[in-house]
């Protein structure tokens, strides 16, 4: 299938390019910007038969042979052969037919299925767990309440958890080390935000072991270790634990890319049960944010209807320019509600907006102010 593309606003060389085009290869990420490669019909000394022209998203439209804009499920991408191949994105389909409400909906029974799971991670039922999902979105939040329901009765006794949460970087020593002291049936192991242990093929082994699927998962420490021998952790041992590991990888779309470490992700999915959130858009990031916020997440800040709709407002607002678009930003926007309910604003966006956004701000103030005939000082 012969596909057009209509460029609004790119660059060749510094540039400008403009009009529709035969597509030889669709929108790649560079590393200084992206680019989409055209054929040029009327090639020039400057301007070769084939050329990379530098766009953003939004400024580029993709076209059938008729010159009929395709719709928003339908991507194009290179196939092995190297020409380009149409197909469906389900996912976009659905997700462009679904209202606001069925999509918020969507994404509240995804994080009811990570509850449940857990749940019986925690019961020793599931050994292992995968979930991959954006950073931000609650992860980590729903899966330590369910541990910390299951050992409320521990905790009740004065007992330490049968559940240990690790984040951050892990050598592959410590790695053994943290398998073996979560090595009982009753344990679970949580890594979060650990993902440098997917590029460390050691750990990467141990983890393998650590989820194998048979009946006795043998561990081995096959190097001399003074840490082990002073701490008395022997150099084998079953581990009969839970493992749930929460990413911001996608598995899958590594895998499909072909990375480096694809084939031990691929031998990690196998051994695990994988929970893939589907929050892949900025649309679905704002919807569990609102999702979140309904279910209660700003009741311990006591805020007044008008205080929430602002802490609301002011995210939903400048999601494009906010460093982060997170839970974790929403609770920073409440922090400064509730340390200044008057003043909140400009402390928000001083720390919570990108640059370029401050200094829009700043030139819409000064135009506001010329307006009115008033000259600003802080401009």
């Amino acid at each position: 299938m012969s596909i057009q593309v209509q460029i609004s606003k790119g660059y060749y060389r510094g540039v400008p390019v403009e009009g529709t085009f035969a597509l030889v290869k669709p929108y790649q990420d560079g590393a200084r910007g992206g680019f989409i490669t055209i054929r040029n019909p009327a090639p020039t000394a400057g301007h070769p038969p084939v050329q990379r022209v530098t766009v953003e998203k939004g400024d580029f439209k993709m076209l059938d042979a008729g010159g009929v804009e395709l719709e928003g499920h339908v991507t194009v991408d290179m196939s092995d052969k190297g020409g380009l191949e149409v197909s469906t994105n389900y996912e976009q389909m659905f997700v462009l037919a679904e209202t606001e409400e069925e999509a918020m909906e969507r994404i509240a029974d995804t994080f009811l299925m990570l509850d449940k799971i857990t749940d019986a991670c925690a019961r020793g039922v599931v050994r292992g767990l995968v979930v991959s999902g954006p950073p931000g979105v609650g992860k980590s939040y729903g899966v330590e309440k369910q541990l910390e329901a299951a050992n409320m009765f521990r905790k009740v006794a004065g007992l330490d958890p049968k559940f240990e949460v690790i984040t951050g970087g892990v050598s592959p020593i410590g790695l053994y080390q943290k398998l073996y002291h979560n090595r009982n049936s009753q344990n679970v192991i949580v890594f979060d935000d650990c993902d440098g242990i997917l590029f460390e093929e050691e750990c990467l082994s141990l983890l393998k072991g650590a989820l194998n699927s048979g009946d006795k998962r043998r561990l081995a420490w096959n190097k001399e270790s003074r840490t082990l021998l002073t701490e008395g952790i022997p150099e084998h041992f079953d581990f009969e634990g839970g493992i749930i590991f929460l990413s911001n990888v996608d598995f899958e779309r590594s895998i499909e890319r072909g990375s480096r470490v694809s084939a031990h992700l691929a031998a990690i999915m196998s051994r695990c049960h994988y929970l893939d959130l589907e929050i892949g858009s900025m649309r679905d990031k704002l919807l569990r944010i609102k999702q979140v916020v309904r279910d209660g997440m700003l009741a311990p800040f006591e805020f007044t209807p008008e205080q929430e709709v602002g802490v609301m407002d002011f995210t939903l607002g400048n999601s494009e320019h906010l460093r982060e678009v997170s839970l974790r930003m929403v609770k920073k926007i409440a922090d400064f509600v509730k340390a200044d309910p008057v003043g909140w604003l400009e402390m928000a966006e001083a720390t919570c907006l990108q640059r370029d956004a401050k200094f829009k701000r700043l030139l819409a103030k000064r135009a506001e102010a010329a307006k009115r005939g008033v000259v600003t000082a802080d401009v």
